[in-house]
C-alpha cells in the first residue's frame, strides 16, 4: 500500500513513529510522511533545516517527508503561542492534504499533543475518501483541562465538537492507554482498541554493582506536569547520605528545578540536562530505581518511559495514579506513591532506600518478564498493521 503518515513530530526528533515508519517500509509499503519542520524539544529549528512554508526532504530512509512551517515560541510564549502553533499545523497540513490526498491508499495518524494535529484527516477522509487510522497517545479534552483551562459550558461544547468531528474521520481508533477507551466513548461510537507503545534501543541490563548507595533516576521531559518540585522536596527531606537522585532530561521546568536544588543546597541531587539517546543505557545501568512522576490530573497516561524502564529491568517508583500505578502494583514492579501527598512520596523514598537486595532482584525479574510478554515490539507492530489493512 501507499501510506501517508500524519505526525506532528518526526525524525530527527526522537519519537516512536520513526521506528514504526522503518518497519512499514521494511514490509514493502510505500511510505510518505506529512509533518512540520523539526524543532522539539528546544523550540528551535534543527541545524540543516529551513523553516519554509512547504518543503519536501528525504533524510530518513529516503522516504519523502513533506514538511510545513513550524511556529516557534511554544515553550516560552505561553498558551496563546501554543494555540497559534496548533492552528498553524492543522491549517497547513489540511491545505496540503486537499491538494495531495488522492495519492494514498491509507492514512495513519500518530497523535501526540493536541488532537487538532489530526485535522488533515477530515480532508483526507471526507474529500478523498481515504481509510484513516489514528493511534492516540494523549486524550482530549481531558488534557486541555489538565493544563489549567477551565471546563466552562462554552469550552466543553467547543472541545466536544472538535473531538467528535476529528474522530469521526477515522475508521480505526487505537489508544496507548486502557483508560482512554472509556474516556472516548462519549465522543465516538466506533470501536476503540488498546495498542501499547514499545521501547526502542533499550535492553535488559545487569543490576548496578552494590556500593552501599541507592541511586534513583528520573529520565525524560522535565515539564509542568511531571510533579518534580514535590519529588525534589521529598527526596531532599531524607535523612540519609546513602542515596542520590538524578534528573536526566530537559524541558521548560529544567531551570526551575535547578534553582530549587541550588536554593536548598541539596548535595545529593544531580541534574544532567538533556542527553543523547545513545547515552541513556549508561544512566540506566548506573541506577537502582527509575522514577515515573505525573501530577494527579494526568492519571490516565502510561508514560512512554515506563516501557523503557521495564525493558531495562529496573524497579520503578511510581509517583502516579491510574493505569500506571495499577500495573506497578499488579505486576509487582516496585512501589507507588500518591503524587498529591508529599508525605506519601517521602515514605516511598524511605522504603526504597531500605528494601532488601532480594526484593530488588524480584522487581527486576518481573519488569523484564512484563516487557517481553505485554510490550513485545513485533506483536504490537503487527496489531497496527492489522488495524490499517
Amino acid at each position: 500500500m501507499k501510506i501517508l503518515i500524519l505526525t506532528e513530530r518526526f525524525f530527527p526528533e526522537e519519537f516512536l513513529i520513526n521506528d514504526l515508519v522503518s518497519e512499514l517500509k521494511n514490509h514493502g509499503h510505500e511510505i510518505e510522511v506529512l509533518t512540520q519542520v523539526p524543532s522539539y524539544p528546544k523550540d528551535a529549528i534543527f541545524e540543516g533545516y529551513k523553516n519554509k512554508l512547504f518543503q519536501t526532504t528525504r533524510e530518513y530512509l529516503d522516504i519523502p517527508v513533506h514538511r510545513v512551517r513550524t511556529v516557534l515560541g511554544y515553550n516560552s510564549g505561553g498558551m496563546k503561542r501554543k494555540i497559534v502553533n496548533y492552528v498553524s499545523f492543522a491549517f497547513l497540513t489540511s491545505l496540503w492534504a486537499f491538494f495531495n490526498g488522492w495519492k494514498y491508499d491509507r492514512v495513519f495518524t500518530y497523535h501526540t499533543g493536541p488532537l487538532s494535529m489530526a485535522s488533515a484527516a477530515i480532508v483526507l477522509h471526507f474529500i478523498w475518501w481515504r481509510r484513516c487510522t489514528i493511534w492516540t497517545q494523549d486524550i482530549w479534552p481531558d488534557t486541555v483541562y489538565g493544563y489549567g483551562v477551565k471546563p466552562t459550558w462554552g469550552m466543553r461544547t467547543f472541545l466536544g465538537f472538535v473531538v467528535r468531528t476529528i474522530y469521526y474521520a477515522f475508521q480505526r481508533i487505537l489508544v496507548s492507554c486502557p483508560a482512554f477507551i472509556d474516556k472516548l466513548k462519549p465522543y465516538t461510537r466506533k470501536e476503540v482498541v488498546f495498542v501499547p507503545q514499545w521501547t526502542t534501543g533499550m535492553k535488559e541490563l545487569p543490576p548496578r554493582p552494590p556500593d552501599g548507595k541507592r541511586i534513583f533516576t528520573f529520565a525524560g521531559n522535565i515539564g509542568s506536569v511531571q510533579n518534580l518540585e514535590k519529588v525534589v522536596q521529598a527526596f531532599g527531606s531524607l535523612k540519609t547520605n546513602d542515596a542520590e537522585l538524578w534528573f536526566v532530561g530537559g524541558g521548560v521546568y529544567l531551570e526551575r528545578i535547578k534553582k530549587i536544588v541550588e536554593e536548598h543546597q541539596y548535595i545529593n541531587i544531580f541534574i544532567t540536562g538533556r542527553r543523547p539517546r545513545q547515552e541513556m543505557e549508561h544512566f540506566f545501568s548506573n541506577s537502582d530505581v527509575m522514577i515515573i512522576s505525573l501530577t494527579e490530573k494526568f492519571d490516565l497516561t502510561i508514560p512512554a518511559k515506563f516501557q523503557a524502564y521495564i525493558a531495562a529491568g529496573r524497579p520503578i517508583f511510581g509517583i502516579i495514579r491510574g493505569d500506571t500505578a495499577k500495573m506497578i502494583e499488579e505486576y509487582d514492579l516496585g512501589i507507588t506513591a500518591d503524587p498529591a501527598d508529599i508525605n506519601s512520596i517521602v515514605n516511598g523514598f524511605e522504603r526504597l532506600c531500605a528494601v532488601s537486595d532480594q526484593q530488588m532482584s524480584q522487581w527486576r525479574k518481573h519488569a523484564v518478564s512484563l516487557s517481553q510478554e505485554k510490550f513485545n515490539r513485533t506483536n504490537i507492530i503487527n496489531s497496527i498493521f492489522e488495524a490499517m489493512a
